[in-house]
C-alpha cells in the first residue's frame, strides 16, 4: 500500500516539557490506524502536530510527497487533512446546516458542493431531520455525527479524529464506529483515530500504535494484537522499549 502520512521521529515541546519524544507513525492509503494510550500520553499532541497547530522541535511530517512540517493549519487542510477535534466543537449559535456548510468554505468546486452536502445528509438522516435546529440542542452522539459530516465536506484524503467515543454511551459509540468503518469501505477514506479504549481500537483498526509517556511503546497489526494482552502491557507500562508486532518478533 502507498504511504499517505509519515510522521518521522517528531519531538514536540510545551515550553521545556517534551510532550512527545521521537514518535513515528505511518498511515497508508485506505487504512484505519488507531493511536491508543492513557490520558497525557501525547496522543492529541501528535494529531495537533500533523494538522499544523503545533510545530515539532525535531522530526518531520510528510503527507503524500510533501513535507508539511510546521505548515500553516489552513494549508494543511487544503492539502486534504481534516481534523475532528476532541470534544466535538460544534458552533452552538448556528444551526446544523450552517455548521455543515462551514466544511465547504475552502472549496471552489461549487457544482460538487451540493452533491456532497446531500450525500452527508443521506449518510446521517438525523442531521437531515434537524438541519434547521440549533447545533447546541443535539445530543452528544448527534454532535459527533455533525462534526464528522462537516469534516467530510472538506473532501479530505485523510481524516484525523480525536477521541470519537469520549462521553458517549456504548451504543452510540458503536454507531459512530460503524459510520467510520463505512466511510473507509464505501469511500476509501483514510482514518487516523486517537482513542483511550484499546478494546474499541482493536475492533476497528487495521494497525495500532500504543503511546505512553510521550513515546511509542508498541505498534503492530490489529489482528496480531486482538487478544489485547500485549496492548495492555504496553498501555500500563509492563514492558520497556518499542515493540513491533507482525514486523519483528515481540
Amino acid at each position: 500500500m502507498t504511504t499517505l502520512l509519515k510522521v518521522d521521529n517528531i519531538t514536540v515541546h510545551y515550553s521545556r516539557l517534551a510532550a512527545v519524544r521521537n514518535v513515528s507513525v505511518d498511515v497508508s492509503e485506505g487504512e484505519i490506524v488507531c493511536i491508543v494510550g492513557p490520558n497525557g500520553a501525547g496522543k492529541s499532541t501528535t494529531l495537533l502536530t500533523i494538522s499544523g497547530i503545533l510545530s515539532p522541535t525535531e522530526g518531520t511530517v510528510t503527507f503524500g510527497t510533501k513535507n508539511i512540517t510546521g505548515a500553516n493549519p489552513e494549508n494543511v487542510a487544503r492539502m486534504g487533512i481534516s481534523q475532528v477535534p476532541e470534544g466535538r466543537h460544534v458552533f452552538t449559535a448556528l444551526n446544523v446546516e450552517e455548521n455543515l456548510r462551514i466544511g465547504t468554505r475552502m472549496r471552489r468546486d461549487r457544482g460538487e458542493i451540493e452533491k456532497d452536502f446531500n450525500m452527508v445528509l443521506e449518510m446521517f438522516p438525523v442531521l437531515a431531520e434537524r438541519k434547521r435546529q440549533s447545533a447546541g440542542k443535539l445530543s452528544g452522539g448527534e454532535q459527533q455525527m455533525l462534526v464528522i459530516g462537516r469534516a467530510l465536506l472538506t473532501r479530505p484524503k485523510l481524516m484525523t479524529i480525536d477521541e470519537p467515543s469520549l462521553g458517549l454511551a456504548p451504543k452510540i459509540v458503536d454507531r459512530v464506529y460503524e459510520v467510520l468503518t463505512d466511510l473507509r469501505n464505501r469511500m476509501g477514506l483514510t482514518l487516523l483515530i486517537v482513542e483511550q479504549s484499546s478494546e474499541r481500537a482493536l475492533k476497528a483498526a487495521d494497525r495500532i500504535y500504543v503511546l505512553r509517556s510521550g513515546q511509542i511503546q508498541l505498534s503492530g497489526n490489529a489482528k496480531d494484537l486482538r487478544d489485547g494482552e500485549k496492548v495492555k502491557q504496553a498501555y500500563f507500562g509492563f514492558t520497556e522499549g518499542v515493540k513491533h508486532v507482525g514486523e519483528v518478533a515481540f
